[in-house]
C-alpha cells in the first residue's frame, strides 16, 4: 500500500523558473559596440556599502588540514572577492530578467533509494532486479573496462554455462581455507561464519543480520580488517553452476578474478568474474555515462576506499579493470559499477528537466550584460550564436572597512546540493502518495527552479560548537566576521541601455526591504547582508574627450532606471505568455520573498535521516510564507 506524503522542511527552497526566456538581442551584431560611445548608452560605476546582519564567512584557499581563513586581498585586508558578488548578481539578473538557466549542470543522477518504497523502487526494479527463479548473474553481465585513447571501452568476460560471473558466499571461501592477505582474499567476517546457523527458517534473515553485526573480521585493535580487493584465481564449477574449487595463483593470466567491493551491512557474497573474452565484441561507453560515473566517484564523500571504484587511468587492455554492467536494447552500456547490484542512473539529466521556453535563438539579458562564451555545450537560446561576447560590467573586491572579528577557530558542517532528492528538486504538485512522485525518469519531470537559502537569524555557537564525532568531517573556519561589520564595493559598467542599467540596479538591491546572502553557512543563517548605501555615477559622454576633469555625474534618481526596466519588460510580457504586470508574476514574488522574509528556524532545518527517508515533499516557497 502506498504511503501518503507529508510536508518536509529544508533550509532552502526554489524560485520558480520563467514561462519563457526574454530575448533582448537577436545576435551579437545587435549588441552595443565597445569602440563606440553614445549618449543613449550608460557608462559609469556604482558605489555600494553594506553591513552584515548575521555572522559572515567567505573562505580563502583551504589548507591540507581542512582549515580555511576568511579571504584576504593583496593588502592583507579582509574582503569578499568580486567574483563572488558577480555570481550572486548574475543569478539575480537571470531571475529578474527572465533569462535562460544556462548554469544548471547537465549531468545524469543516480538512484538514491532503491531499497525503499515508492516510484523510485519500482523503476529501479524494472532495470536491475532479477525475476522470480532468476539469479542476478542472468540480469547483469561482467566484463573489463579499459582506456583506449580518450575512450573507455568494455569487453565481456568469457561465458561459462551462459554466465560471465558467479556469486560465492564467504562461508564457502572460509571452508576452502583460502589464504588471507594483502594480495589474497579479504574476509568481511571472522572464521566462525562456518558455524552460523539460524534459529529457524522464519527468522534466518534477522538472525544473520544480528550475527553479522557482531562478528566482523577485526584486528587486535578492534578495527575492521576488510577492504575491497581483487586477486587472480583458478576455479572450477559443476553442472549445477556450483563452485567446486578455487585456487590462488601468482600467474599473470588466470581463469578469473575473485573480488569484492565495500562491505555493506549484512552482505554475504564475494564474486568471481571469468577471464576476459578477447574474441568478444568491444563496446565504447558513451561520454555521458563516463562523466556521470566519475562525478559519483568524486562527490560520494561517504564511500570508503574510493580508489577501488575508479576507472582505469593507464592505457591498454592489459590494464583493464573488472566491472559489472547492463546493455540497453540499442546495445549501449547503460549502467556499470563494481557491484552487480548497480548504482544506476535516471534516464533524464538535470537539464532535460528545464521547461523554460524560448521562441527563437538570441541573447537574453544576463548574457548580454555579463557576456558569454560559445562552445559545443551551449544550450538554450545561445546555441546558434557564432561569436563570443565580453562582459560589459566588472566587479571590484568588496573590502571590509570595519571588522568585528571572531578570532577563535570554529567548526562548520557544510553540505553540497543534492538534486537526487527528486521530492525537493522536481515539481510534485499532484503527488498525493509516494507512488505518485515524479522522478528523473518521467517525461514530464520539471525542475522546481532556482535554489535559494532562506534567510534566518544565526545562532553562531549552535552551529559551530558541533559534537566531537563530527569534527573530522567539518570545515575548520577562522576569522569569522561577526554581525555589524562594514564593507564597501564598486561595480563598473560600460555601454548599458537604460533598461539594462535598471535591471542591474534591481539585481543589486531590489527595494528597501530586500537583503542578500553571501558566503559559507547560508543554510544556518550565515552571511545575511543589507546594502544600506548605493550611489550611481554616469559618465558625461560630451565631456569625456574634451575635458581633463572627472566626467562622472552622480545620479540622484536611481529609481528612474529601475522603473525604465520594469516599463520595458511590461511591454513584452504578453508575448512571453504572461497576463499580469512584472511585480505580480509568481516567480518575481518568489524572488522578493526570498530576499525579504526572515524565516523561523523550526521551518528551515536539515531533517534527520529518519525523517528524510520518508521522502516527504517540500512545499512551494509561497506556501511556506502564507
Amino acid at each position: 500500500m502506498a504511503n501518503r506524503l507529508r510536508d518536509s522542511v529544508a533550509p532552502y527552497n526554489f524560485i520558480r523558473l520563467p514561462i519563457s526566456t526574454f530575448i533582448r538581442y537577436k545576435n551579437c551584431n545587435d549588441l552595443p559596440k565597445y569602440d563606440s560611445y553614445k549618449n543613449k548608452l550608460n557608462t559609469g560605476y556604482i558605489d555600494y556599502e553594506f553591513v552584515n546582519e548575521t555572522p559572515i564567512f567567505v573562505g580563502g584557499e583551504k589548507s591540507t588540514d581542512n582549515n580555511v581563513e576568511f579571504f584576504k586581498n593583496a593588502n592583507n585586508k579582509f574582503c569578499i572577492p568580486g567574483s563572488s558578488i558577480r555570481g550572486v548578481i548574475r543569478k539575480n539578473t537571470e531571475i529578474l530578467g527572465f533569462g535562460f538557466p544556462d548554469f544548471i549542470e547537465d549531468k545524469l543522477l543516480l538512484y538514491r533509494k532503491f531499497a525503499s518504497t515508492g516510484a523510485a523502487k519500482t523503476e529501479y526494479k524494472q532495470v536491475i532486479t532479477a525475476g522470480e527463479g532468476t539469479s542476478i548473474e542472468n540480469v547483469v553481465r561482467a566484463g573489463y573496462i579499459y582506456l583506449d585513447g580518450k575512450d573507455y571501452k568494455i569487453c565481456s568476460a568469457k561465458e561459462i554455462n551462459n554466465k560471465t560471473f558467479f556469486a560465492v558466499k564467504e562461508t564457502l571461501l572460509r571452508k576452502m581455507r583460502l589464504e588471507e592477505g594483502d594480495r589474497k582474499v579479504k574476509y568481511m567476517y571472522n572464521k566462525y561464519i562456518v558455524n552460523f546457523k539460524p534459529k529457524s527458517e522464519e527468522t534466518k534473515d534477522k538472525d544473520w543480520e544480528e550475527w553479522a553485526k557482531n562478528n566482523l573480521n577485526k584486528d587486535r585493535n578492534g578495527k575492521s580488517k576488510y577492504k575491497p580487493y581483487k586477486t587472480n584465481i583458478k576455479f572450477s564449477i559443476n553442472e549445477e553452476n556450483k563452485i567446486t574449487s578455487i585456487q590462488l595463483t601468482p600467474k599473470k593470466y588466470s581463469n578469473g578474478i575473485l573480488f569484492n567491493s565495500n562491505h555493506m551491512g549484512k552482505k554475504k557474497n564475494h564474486y568471481i568474474i571469468n577471464e576476459i573474452d578477447t574474441n568478444a565484441k568491444v563496446y565504447t561507453i558513451r561520454e555521458k555515462e563516463i562523466l556521470a560515473y566519475k562525478n559519483d566517484c568524486d562527490t560520494n564523500k561517504q564511500r570508503k576506499n574510493a580508489s577501488f571504484y575508479y576507472l582505469p587511468k593507464k592505457q591498454g587492455i592489459e590494464n583493464a579493470e573488472p566491472f559489472f554492467y547492463i546493455m540497453d536494447k540499442d546495445e549501449h552500456v547503460s549502467y556499470f559499477g563494481k557491484c552487480p547490484y548497480l548504482r544506476i542512473f535516471f534516464a533524464k539529466s538535470i537539464r532535460d528537466c528545464i521547461k523554460v521556453k524560448y521562441d527563437e535563438s538570441g541573447i537574453d539579458y544576463p548574457n548580454a550584460i555579463f557576456g558569454y562564451t560559445v562552445d559545443a555545450n551551449c544550450n538554450g537560446p545561445l546555441k546558434n550564436q557564432k561569436h563570443n561576447f565580453k562582459s560589459r560590467i566588472s566587479f571590484l573586491d568588496v573590502t571590509c572597512t570595519h571588522a568585528n572579528l571572531i578570532k577563535d577557530k570554529r567548526h562548520l558542517l557544510l553540505s553540497s546540493p543534492k538534486p537526487t532528492s527528486y521530492t525537493h528538486y522536481l515539481m510534485q504538485s499532484d503527488a498525493k502518495c509516494d507512488d505518485d512522485l515524479i522522478t528523473y525518469n518521467n517525461s514530464y519531470a520539471e525542475l522546481r527552479g532556482n535554489k535559494f537559502y532562506w534567510m534566518k537569524n544565526c545562532e553562531i555557537n549552535k552551529y559551530t560548537n558541533i559534537p566531537k564525532n563530527q569534527v573530522k568531517v567539518a570545515t575548520n573556519i577562522k576569522n569569522i566576521l561577526d554581525k555589524n561589520s562594514k564593507f564597501k564595493g564598486k561595480i563598473y559598467f560600460e555601454n548599458l541601455t537604460n533598461d539594462e542599467l535598471g535591471l542591474l540596479l534591481l539585481s543589486l538591491k531590489y527595494n528597501n526591504k530586500t537583503k542578500e546572502s553571501i558566503g559559507m553557512g547560508k543554510p544556518y543563517g550565515f552571511g545575511r547582508i543589507n546594502i544600506n548605501k548605493m550611489e550611481l555615477y554616469i559618465e558625461d559622454i560630451n565631456k569625456k574627450f574634451t575635458s581633463l576633469d572627472n566626467c562622472y555625474k552622480k545620479v540622484t534618481n536611481i529609481e528612474k532606471y529601475k522603473n525604465e526596466y520594469k516599463n520595458f519588460i511590461n511591454k513584452n510580457l504578453y508575448d512571453m505568455g504572461y497576463d499580469t504586470d512584472f511585480e505580480d508574476i509568481d516567480e518575481i514574488q518568489d524572488y522578493i520573498s526570498s530576499k525579504s522574509v526572515i524565516m523561523q528556524g523550526k521551518d528551515t532545518y536539515y531533517m534527520s535521516y529518519n525523517k528524510f527517508k520518508e521522502w516527504t515533499v517540500l512545499p512551494e516557497a509561497y506556501q511556506m510564507i502564507e
